[in-house]
């Protein structure tokens, strides 16, 4: 059934206009990890060094290489590398002094990063291959026996680049590339300690922030069979915690085709978002903070029903798509991600394989579809800062993510919304008190067609005024919506979120109810929402019904949508309840997780209270 742009509704207490669902903005900058900025050096970098023909092409679309991909592999780097003849098992140390072998090894990334590039380069080192001379007998002849000895390999290698650059080495290291992966070489005992090993030795020379562990995209199944795999991530957090600088994983979703039928499944948004609340709430309880996160790869990954690296429509859309659908998430959780790196590359033909489906531009420099990603956010510059929204909390699964943001340069206020759902919804855009009262503005969306493939549209009118705040999301569109808005209608106060985590990770469900508490500081608090992230196995039928805050009773809540229930063996949920924050108390307060059914299986995997001050505005 295809729903129309508006429908009426009569009733006898208020005659209106409704939709499928409310999207409420507020007139209030919003400011997560203390800035209410929209940074595109943080969130418009793609995978891989460019080539130096397509470098100006990238920068076109306002998109810069972030990671420089398997150093230690490419060239047989680590490979070819001689022992020292001083001391035995060990890499020569002059071995990366020679000048014509650093411009071999690292002019590519160095013509990266000039012309007026920001340098906040990941350097990822595939870490698994070592030349014929070391002792791998433990590790199925791919990883070292002397942990050490591997760990100083990646110190000359950086090393090196420091001596070419004259110290512009890359902001990020990450030591290996998804060692949950290589679970046949190495255990994450000895990739904890190697991590911990290599932090020690480029923090004594050089001033860069080490990442790992580098999961893959399997942390969307975190929780299966008892967080089994989460198991060994708490494992690796205890050894390297205090060491390493930032936790960094991959994130994916997927395709699946059926006949005319399509699915995309995976991490985002709910496992996304409980994952890193897991990973924030035990390093809090461990530290009493949070850790960065960076993600390093993310969006499209595995395809099945077809080929995916054959030319598909419906290959390209699933690419533009979850890449925005990730951005959306990872935007509203800026408070933790330090950056993302979307896995797209300028062009990823090499001999042997001829696809373009994660390539933005042919050899030849010619764009393919994939661009749309970057012409989607090409106008959001750091002239733009976010404002607050919120969904509608109707008990429901959430179809329908909100985004918004201002610029005080362009007097323009957009509304950005991307849809989950496969059927077309009205949406309604609630100015809250009518701070700002638009009229007619430009809608710019992403949207499938009737033969599967992607098509964008720019700046197309729009009149909310004659459909009295209605705007339609096509199924699975992602869109924004800008409006001109007077800048001395702009807010002039900015709420500053803080998020404080339960006492506790991982609570067995046994019965109907769970209780941790989150200690709070004293404080005055403007507004707060509660994160409650659930799991349980498919055969269980369940629901959170109801909590209580300081024993009082909560039910204003929605669900994050999860793309993922229908293909996993569990349910893992996010539950968001607005919390009135009178209900603080300074230091511990009491929450109560009240369930539908009794349960004897399943976890409270992490509880989150996003809170929020009111503080005047100095955005300007």
């Amino acid at each position: 059934m295809k729903w129309t742009l508006v429908f009426f509704s009569l009733s006898l207490a208020v005659g209106g206009v409704y939709g499928d669902t409310t999207v409420t903005i507020h007139p209030q900058w919003l400011a997560q990890g203390g800035s209410a900025r929209y940074d595109s050096n943080r969130w418009n970098k793609h995978n891989s060094l460019d080539s130096t023909s397509l470098i100006p092409n990238c920068r076109s679309i306002r998109t810069d290489s972030g990671r420089w991909n398997n150093r230690d592999y490419n060239a047989r780097l680590f490979q070819d590398w001689p022992e020292d003849p001083n001391r035995s098992g060990y890499p020569d140390p002059n071995h990366l002094k020679n000048v014509t072998k650093q411009q071999e090894m690292f002019s590519k990334y160095v013509e990266n990063i000039n012309s007026g590039y920001e340098n906040d380069m990941i350097m990822m080192s595939e870490g698994i291959y070592y030349p014929s001379w070391i002792n791998k007998s433990e590790h199925e002849g791919q990883f070292p026996n002397n942990v050490d000895a591997a760990a100083e390999f990646m110190m000359l290698m950086v090393q090196g680049v420091y001596d070419y650059t004259k110290g512009q080495i890359p902001h990020y290291f990450e030591s290996i590339n998804e060692p949950d992966g290589k679970w046949r070489i190495l255990n994450f005992t000895t990739v904890a300690k190697f991590h911990k090993l290599v932090a020690e030795k480029l923090h004594a020379r050089f001033n860069i922030k080490v990442s790992g562990p580098t999961l893959d995209g399997e942390t969307g199944a975190a929780d299966v069979n008892n967080f089994l795999y989460w198991q060994k991530v708490a494992n690796f957090l205890d050894v390297t915690l205090g060491y390493i600088d930032v936790f960094s994983f991959h994130s994916y979703n997927s395709l699946i085709v059926s006949g005319k039928s399509h699915n995309l499944t995976g991490m985002n948004e709910a496992r996304l978002v409980a994952f890193v609340d897991l990973v924030e709430s035990y390093v809090f309880q461990k530290t009493g903070k949070i850790i960065p996160l960076v993600i390093s790869e993310y969006g499209r990954d595995i395809v099945i029903g077809i080929d995916k690296f054959a030319p598909s429509g419906i290959v390209d859309f699933s690419t533009i798509y979850h890449s925005n659908a990730h951005r959306f998430t990872q935007l509203g959780l800026r408070e933790y991600i330090d950056r993302a790196v979307v896995f797209l590359i300028a062009n990823e033909k090499y001999p042997g394989h001829d696809s373009l489906n994660w390539s933005l531009f042919t050899l030849q420099g010619n764009a393919t579809r994939i661009v749309d990603v970057f012409k989607f956010w090409y106008k959001f510059t750091s002239g733009y800062s976010f404002i607050r929204t919120t969904s509608q909390y109707d008990g429901e699964e959430r179809t329908v993510s909100p985004l918004a943001m201002s610029s005080t340069l362009n007097n323009e206020t957009v509304i950005l919304l991307h849809s989950y759902s496969q059927k077309s919804q009205a949406v309604k855009l609630d100015f809250e008190g009518d701070w700002i009262k638009p009229t007619t503005g430009e809608a710019t969306c992403i949207t499938i067609k009737d033969d599967w493939y992607p098509v964008i549209t720019f700046n197309e009118p729009i009149d909310i005024q004659k459909t009295q705040g209605m705007v339609e999301l096509s199924p699975e569109a992602t869109c924004h919506f800008t409006f001109k808005t007077p800048s001395n209608t702009l807010p002039s106060v900015t709420l500053k979120e803080t998020t404080y985590y339960g006492a506790d990770t991982l609570i067995p469900i046994k019965g109907n109810t769970v209780l941790t508490v989150i200690s709070l500081p004293n404080g005055q608090y403007h507004s707060a929402r509660l994160r409650v992230s659930t799991s349980w196995p498919i055969n269980e039928t369940n629901n959170v019904s109801y909590l209580t805050f300081n024993l009082h009773p909560l039910d204003s809540f929605y669900k994050l949508y999860d793309s993922d229930k229908f293909n996993s063996t569990t349910y893992w949920e996010v539950w968001e309840f607005a919390v009135p924050t009178p209900l603080f108390v300074t230091g511990p307060n009491l929450v109560q997780v009240h369930f539908s059914n009794d349960m004897t299986a399943g976890y409270v995997s992490s509880v989150a209270l996003v809170t929020a001050k009111l503080v005047p505005s100095d955005l300007k």
